[in-house]
């Protein structure tokens, strides 16, 4: 069986109020709920933990005195005296006691409905603005972010850690205040009834106290285990949904399965001990319940010789009520504590998320005139003509491993600029610079002879268009996956750029033409009929900067040709930034740079750089000869003979 390394977080080891002040200012959002869920939760907890015993407790009281009288009266002339919180005594007659009674049900019932109302309100207007905020702050976040955190363990902070967290705070909450509302009307009735009892009562509490953080601190550690252990879970679970095909084609079916049956089995294993302990907590205050409860009866009812504790039937009633009414509530809050706790640890990763650090953000001068990537100020954005430059520029991903060292490189307007090399050359890292997905960690770059950081991540997006490697399709038309990128795109323009590259034929013979939708982000379609998209997208924007990563290596040769012959208009006049690994695709590309570790070794066309023979003439000699006879002839009748080349 496969051997997977589960990596826990470093997080805080105990209860983080911290965290929680953060999330409870979702609920400060929303007085109004608040104030309607509290005045319902306190009226219902009075009537709970206050009005129901003393009613109950008088009603015992006057069958007490009922059972003593010689006349005995008629039933709508007996007196039911009633002893309130704060020591307020009121009789009441048989009719008043029962019109009382049910119009206090009837309140409590209905305010009951409101208050679940307004909790599951809350819980769902918590959970939306969280999956909100997670969301615009994941737009917000640069690629280096994304380098560190896979896609499942962002699914699982937006969809289940939010989802925990929205119901803490309402149902959750709403049940820790329930609770310590009927503890605290409890006490206040026991005293105004007997000081004496309300002392027994309360005389085992100490020991609770003593003994819940021990739990607590328990509790947290292993909800917080089991929750990485989920975590990893959904990672696994993604990671296998979208290398399904590459399992396929290893016939590693058995093998995943194995690895999945491991990390659920983890997962059930860290769940199943922090269930372990909180099944011990909560039947010890069960047990301490009934203790107190015994402990009552005996000085109450049995031991009546002592006159402190002499009471009545009714008074011993209510406080046996009472007791229940103590404990129950606190075996209530160890419960919620635990979904506090179980929830602590996917409220600290949703935090960490809101508030990572964007490694990429524009100055506050700057987001005064251009706006933020969200809220732009389009009016204020300059036309880019092209130019580009980069100045003593070097970029590393990881501290001490440089990637680009020491660039200097001036990109006149218009110019169709190539780059090849080794794999981990710098090509693409390149492309990231300009299109400041990644910053220099030294130099500078401009546009149009404007330091770029000047200028805002919106403008200098909204100017490049940038085609990657591997195309990807929204689930949504073809018409809209073209107009994705220019919202405003006319219906002439969409399909003007699908017969630019070749795509227009194609989609007219699906059944629903330019509204066929695309399911699976184009699971149905080629790697080259999606790459084509992908380009005619690029197109519709008519950007000043067009970046081509390794573009053409999904379309095969014909239809390579054909939109080769496309872009050349597409390219003509405009800046483009071409990176290649098959090199038969750039011989028209007017200047041409190879790399080597993050430097430049040669700069030229593809006529001169042949010619030179060097570490370019190598590189495409090695993939001349992989050609078959047919291409190869052809392939020389172009790119060599066909442009002059001397070798």
């Amino acid at each position: 069986m496969a051997q997977r390394t589960l990596e826990e977080e470093a997080l805080p080891e105990k209860f983080n109020l911290g965290i929680w002040k953060k999330i409870f200012r979702y609920l400060l959002r929303h007085p109004l709920l608040l104030a309607v869920g509290l005045l319902g939760t306190l009226f219902v907890s009075f009537y709970d933990a206050s009005f129901v015993p003393v009613m109950n407790a008088g009603a015992i009281a006057a069958g007490e005195n009922l059972a003593s009288m010689t006349d005995v009266p008629s039933i709508w002339q007996v007196a039911i005296p009633v002893t309130f919180i704060f020591g307020i005594r009121a009789e009441f007659s048989f009719v008043s006691y029962m019109v009382t009674l049910i119009v206090m049900i009837l309140v409590r019932s209905a305010l009951i409905i409101v208050t679940f109302y307004v909790t599951n309100l809350i819980s769902l207007t918590v959970i939306c603005e969280l999956r909100h905020d997670c969301f615009i702050k994941i737009q917000k976040l640069s690629f280096s972010y994304f380098d560190k955190n896979s896609s499942g363990w962002l699914i699982a902070r937006m969809q289940n850690d939010t989802s925990s967290i929205g119901d803490v705070l309402s149902w959750a909450f709403n049940g820790i205040l329930w609770s310590i509302l009927e503890v605290i009307f409890t006490v206040v009735t026991m005293f105004s009834v007997n000081w004496l009892y309300a002392l027994v009562v309360l005389a085992s509490l100490p020991v609770i106290i003593l003994a819940t953080p021990l739990f607590e601190k328990k509790l947290l550690v292993l909800h917080r285990s089991a929750r990485n252990a989920y975590s990893h879970y959904v990672g696994y679970l993604s990671e296998s949904i979208a290398g399904a095909k590459t399992i396929k084609t290893l016939s590693i079916e058995g093998r995943r399965e194995e690895e999945a049956d491991e990390i659920t089995s983890e997962v059930r294993r860290r769940r199943l001990k922090a269930v372990k302990v909180d099944a011990i907590y909560s039947p010890l205050l069960s047990l301490t319940s009934s203790i107190m409860i015994a402990v009552v009866v005996y000085l109450g009812a049995v031991h009546q010789g002592w006159s402190a504790f002499t009471i009545d039937a009714a008074t011993l009633v209510l406080f046996v009520t009472f007791v229940s009414s103590i404990y129950d509530p606190l075996v209530s809050v160890v419960e919620i504590f635990g979904e506090f706790v179980a929830a602590q640890a996917g409220a600290e990763k949703v935090m960490q998320l809101l508030e990572a650090e964007e490694a990429i953000v524009d100055t506050p001068e700057v987001i005064a005139k251009y706006g933020t990537i969200l809220s732009p100020k389009t009016e204020a954005y300059e036309e880019i003509r092209g130019e580009i430059e980069f100045r003593d520029v070097g970029f590393s991903y990881l501290p001490g491993q440089e990637i680009i060292s020491h660039l200097n490189l001036k990109v006149e307007k218009g110019t169709s600029l190539a780059i090849v090399g080794e794999t981990g050359s710098g090509k693409t890292t390149i492309a990231n610079l300009l299109c400041r997905f990644y910053e220099p960690t030294s130099g500078e770059v401009y546009i149009d002879g404007a330091e770029y950081r000047t200028r805002s991540l919106g403008w200098l997006r909204s100017h490049i268009g940038y085609v990657q490697q591997t195309p990807f399709l929204f689930n949504v038309s073809i018409r809209e996956n073209i107009a994705y990128g220019r919202k405003d795109a006319s219906e002439e323009e969409i399909i003007a750029a699908a017969k630019l590259v070749g795509i227009h034929d194609f989609i007219m013979r699906q059944k629903d033409g330019y509204d066929t939708l695309i399911k699976d982000e184009g699971g149905s379609l080629s790697q080259g009929q999606k790459q084509l998209i992908s380009f005619a997208r690029a197109i519709v924007r008519n950007p000043s900067i067009l970046i081509l990563d390794e573009a053409t290596s999904s379309i095969d040769t014909k239809t390579e040709g054909e939109v080769q012959a496309a872009l050349a208009a597409l390219l003509k006049g405009r800046t483009s930034i071409i990176i290649a690994h098959r090199l038969s695709t750039i011989s028209g590309a007017d200047r041409i740079l190879v790399l080597d570790h993050g430097r430049i070794i040669e700069d030229g066309n593809h006529k001169s750089l042949l010619e030179a023979k060097g570490a370019y003439y190598d590189l495409y000699m090695n993939q001349f000869k992989e050609l078959s006879l047919d291409n190869q002839i052809k392939t020389y009748e172009s790119q060599i003979e066909g442009k002059g080349v001397k070798i």
